[in-house]
């Protein structure tokens, strides 16, 4: 008698923590739940110096409606911010005098990955955007870079920071976003300099070599140096010694932001799959995949749960 009752006691617990493990799981869907839904609302990022025919152009090139632009939460970039940030890497005659690149961000539901399209960027290319951006820490959005007439589109990467630091609620270092500008301007210097490359050839081998830093944790510049002219190589760029320096000093810059392998190679999944299809392979084992560990740690949350 004492022992069926001990059994069925046994029974009731269980049944409890089931019960109290299988609330705790619909609790933390419904938490990703809530951030997808959160993900609807775009930001926009308007050059200051816009007109209203400059805007109706910029908006017409975003595929939004001036209504639509209205109803957006909605930052200013002005040319002060520009000089503040991009000076020291491109100088004060190179930024101008009036802020006219704007940028639509939209984000995406968690592991969608970051996008680009630009309109009316005559310097700035995708992958350019799309590397400094990871750099800035900008994950799980599309943004749409447009101008009402070309512009080379370097103060654009100002926008779209400050588009996802009012989304997110997140601030983006100054570290953080002056070492995302200067990968920026290498990336073009480099590709103004090696003109008979394709230009994501130098976007790739940048992407590439952030990854090694972000997963290996290098921070040697003999291995740094090595690392590049080997990388170099393997992808057929013929690199100087100076060309070789600068993305060294750039890559100190970001082995000090701590960026995170897996969040690289997860938000531009097509651009490390171009390079692993160069034969340049990445770690696997690092990558992983976001839903197996979900269930993964559940899974031992709850045998975990169910021992006591």
């Amino acid at each position: 008698m004492v022992r069926r009752r001990c059994e069925k006691l046994k029974e009731e617990d269980t049944m409890r923590k089931w019960i109290s493990m299988c609330c705790l799981v619909i609790a933390l869907l419904a938490v990703g739940s809530i951030k997808a839904d959160a993900a609807e609302a775009p930001v926009l990022a308007l050059g200051a110096d816009l007109t209203e025919d400059q805007k109706a152009i910029v908006f017409s090139e975003m595929g939004i409606t001036a209504e639509q632009a209205a109803s957006y939460q909605t930052v200013y970039i002005t040319n002060d911010m520009e000089h503040q940030y991009l000076d020291e890497a491109l100088g004060a005659s190179v930024v101008g005098t009036r802020s006219l690149s704007s940028v639509l961000l939209i984000p995406q539901e968690s592991g969608s990955g970051l996008s680009v399209e630009t309109h009316n960027i005559s310097y700035c290319t995708i992958s350019m955007y799309r590397n400094a951006l990871l750099t800035a820490g900008v994950a799980d959005a599309k943004v749409i870079v447009a101008a009402p007439s070309s512009i080379s589109g370097t103060a654009a990467l100002i926008g779209a920071v400050k588009a996802y630091e009012a989304y997110s609620g997140e601030p983006v270092t100054d570290e953080a976003l002056e070492v995302a500008t200067d990968e920026l301007v290498l990336t073009g210097d480099l590709m103004d300099e090696l003109n008979n490359l394709d230009p994501d050839q130098v976007s790739d081998m940048i992407a590439y070599l952030k990854q090694e830093i972000a997963e290996r944790g290098l921070d040697d510049p003999e291995e740094l140096e090595n690392l590049v002219r080997q990388v170099a190589v393997e992808m057929e760029i013929s690199l100087t010694d100076q060309q070789v320096s600068n993305i060294v000093d750039l890559l100190l810059k970001l082995g000090n932001l701590d960026i995170d392998a897996n969040q690289l190679i997860s938000q531009a999944k097509e651009l490390y799959s171009r390079l692993e299809s160069m034969g340049i392979e990445l770690d696997g084992e690092k990558v992983g995949n976001f839903i197996t560990r979900f269930v993964s740690s559940i899974w031992d949350l709850i045998q975990s749960f169910l021992s006591e």
